[in-house]
C-alpha cells in the first residue's frame, strides 16, 4: 500500500459520517417539476441536500426519520393545502422552519403564512438573491459556510 492510499478503518468512516452531517438538507415541495429542477441546481450550488416532493404525502415520506434543516412550500399544492402541511410538518418536526412560496399573493399575506405556523414568506416569480439570503438564515450558517 504507497502513502497515498488512506485505508478505510472507523475512524475515517466516522469523520466521513460527520462531514455529511455537517451538510444542511432542506425539503423543497412543489408541484411544478421546472420549479424543483431549479431548485435542486441551487441547492447543489449551496452545498445543501434536497429532498424535492410534489405533494405533501410524499414530503411526509420522504423525511420520515431523517433530520431536515428547512423546509420550502409552495403554498398551493394539488393534494392538501400548505396549512394542512404545516400541522403535520409541525407534528415530527417542530422546529424545522417553513418558508412559504407562492406565485399569488393576493390569496394569502405573510401575516397568514405565519398564523398558520410559516416562519418567512416569498412570492413567485422568486429572486434569487432574496432565495439565497432566505436559505443562508433559516440554515446554520456553518453548516453552509458562509
Amino acid at each position: 500500500m504507497d502513502n497515498k492510499t488512506h485505508p478505510r478503518t472507523l475512524d475515517n468512516e466516522l469523520k466521513e459520517m460527520e462531514i455529511l452531517q455537517d451538510i444542511p438538507t432542506i425539503l423543497v415541495i412543489d408541484d411544478d417539476e421546472k420549479i424543483l429542477e431549479a431548485f435542486s441546481m441551487l441547492m447543489e450550488s449551496e452545498n445543501c441536500t434536497m429532498i424535492s416532493a410534489t405533494n405533501v404525502n410524499e414530503a411526509l415520506a420522504k423525511i420520515e426519520g431523517k433530520n431536515i434543516d428547512l423546509i420550502i412550500t409552495d403554498f398551493m399544492l394539488k393534494t392538501k393545502s400548505s396549512v394542512e402541511l404545516f400541522s403535520l410538518i409541525k407534528k415530527t418536526h417542530p422546529n424545522v422552519p417553513i418558508v412559504v412560496m407562492t406565485g399569488y399573493p393576493e390569496l394569502i399575506s405573510e401575516k397568514d403564512v405565519k398564523m398558520f405556523g410559516g416562519h418567512f414568506f416569498l412570492t413567485k416569480p422568486l429572486e434569487l438573491g432574496k432565495l439565497r439570503k432566505v436559505i443562508r438564515n433559516y440554515v446554520n450558517p456553518l453548516k453552509i459556510g458562509s
